[in-house]
């Protein structure tokens, strides 16, 4: 069932190298700035989606497939009602090779791509260094580079497009996707994750991934 409160409907698959699979449709697909700890192959069913890449806008229509690594901070958004896209997220560094994209959405969408798009700066960009989960402050890895607190923040904004703090947030909600995956509750999810509260982690979760923690681990 697909409302605007919950455009994106996410559920797990049995296969070893796909973690999990993801549907939307509508005019209430935007997400965020983010990044996934896996690979993202999204393929458009129908309409078309936006992807920003620091400051660079890919296009990608129906039947276009998209490949973002893990790591690469992205945003994204629709461009009508009649949108429909389904996204892969793949164990990182498979699937790869745009024959071998092609392939796996034929296996598992029964979907023949007509192309890959392929863009420069997905290509060459820098993927973000910084881990789930990852508990270190700011200030700690500006003194690991030798530099202030500000410096740090501008250069890591520079290869990023975001600022240090909203990556440790996202790494945080990374870590509480795969503890939801895993089967722990939101309590315990939340706190280990580095959240205050449920609430607070569902509010994050919600903006980022476009549904709410419960329905992303019951897979609806």
């Amino acid at each position: 069932m697909f409302s605007p409160q919950r455009p994106w409907s996410y559920w797990r698959t049995e296969r070893p190298l796909v973690r999990e699979m993801s549907l939307g449709r509508g005019t209430s697909l935007a997400l965020p700035i983010h990044f996934h700890t896996e690979d993202q192959i999204s393929l458009v069913l129908a309409g078309c989606r936006f992807f920003n890449f620091m400051g660079e806008s890919v296009p990608v229509f129906a039947r276009q497939a998209i490949r973002i690594p893990a790591g690469i901070p992205h945003s994204s958004r629709d461009c009508g009602d009649e949108t429909l896209c389904i996204n892969l997220y793949n164990h990182p560094g498979f699937y790869q090779d745009p024959s071998d994209i092609a392939a796996l959405l034929r296996d598992i969408v029964n979907e023949d791509p007509i192309s890959i798009v392929q863009h420069p700066f997905i290509l060459t960009a820098k993927l973000l260094t910084i881990l789930p989960g990852d508990p270190s402050r700011v200030i700690d890895h500006a003194r690991s580079h030798n530099m202030s607190r500000e410096g740090y923040s501008r250069r890591f904004r520079r290869h990023y497009g975001i600022s240090p703090q909203n990556a440790q947030i996202l790494s945080k909600l990374n870590t509480a996707k795969i503890l939801l995956r895993d089967g722990h509750n939101l309590a315990d999810t939340a706190f280990a994750a580095g959240f205050s509260d449920q609430s607070h982690l569902g509010r994050l979760f919600r903006r980022t991934f476009g549904t709410t923690p419960r329905c992303y681990q019951k897979g609806t």
